[in-house]
């Protein structure tokens, strides 16, 4: 149920530098195609996340030390370089799991040393967790890659220990696009998850020019049921 990694041909990696821009703001749910992105992309994606002054880490680490004391067990879900990760650790988090399509991406992850574990995985697939194993769990910059956020969310309350608490982000402009209000009513609706905030609108990438102050991020936190 893991993924490989995938070998590029000598094109490729000039090919995604010069389309990365619209690429990134128009997305894919194509898993394959994502995880060739993000292969690519991998050896630089921490410089140009930082060019761009990206929030959402340090925003997510925040929130979740509101309501998820350090000792707790975390799955970060799309770890991708391990960004959300390392703020975690930096707010006092030790046991920290990552799952991410891009084996490229895991390998820099694991040269920060903030993880316990790292998988490479496709999250549009059945997760290969057993039920209640983590205390809480992150899911950041990734759900525009979903098809099915509804489906992925009942697994991540699958393997949430009842109790525990689920944090992801939207884009702004897709949060509604992608019914994410009613996805998130139905779900508390179902029993499986009670929703705890949605916070207004967040900086993601200002100083993106295909993003800037036009797309934002909104952040979730539910607590599982």
């Amino acid at each position: 149920m893991t993924d490989t990694v995938r070998h590029h041909d000598a094109e490729k990696p000039e090919t995604k530098k010069e389309n990365q821009p619209s690429w990134l703001k128009e997305g894919s749910t194509d898993s394959e195609e994502v995880a060739d992105f993000y292969d690519t992309w991998a050896e630089t994606y921490d410089e140009h996340l930082k060019d761009w002054d990206y929030r959402a880490p340090t925003y997510v680490a925040e929130l979740l030390k509101q309501y998820v004391s350090t000792e707790q067990a975390i799955l970060d879900a799309g770890c991708g370089t391990g960004l959300a990760g390392k703020a975690l650790h930096l707010a006092g988090y030790e046991n920290i799991s990552g799952i991410d399509i891009s084996a490229t991406s895991l390998n820099k992850a694991d040269q920060l040393n903030v993880y316990s574990s790292l998988l490479a995985h496709d999250l549009q697939q059945p997760l290969p967790f057993h039920g209640n194993n983590y205390n809480a769990l992150i899911c950041i910059g990734v759900l525009t890659y979903i098809e099915n956020c509804q489906s992925l969310f009942k697994e991540f309350c699958r393997i949430v220990k009842p109790g525990g608490h689920i944090a992801f982000s939207q884009r702004s402009d897709l949060f509604d696009a992608r019914n994410f209000p009613d996805t998130i009513a139905t779900l508390e609706q179902e029993g499986v998850w009670e929703n705890i905030k949605i916070s207004s609108p967040q900086a993601y990438l200002p100083k993106n020019k295909d993003f800037s102050d036009k797309v934002q991020a909104i952040f979730c936190i539910c607590k599982v049921v």
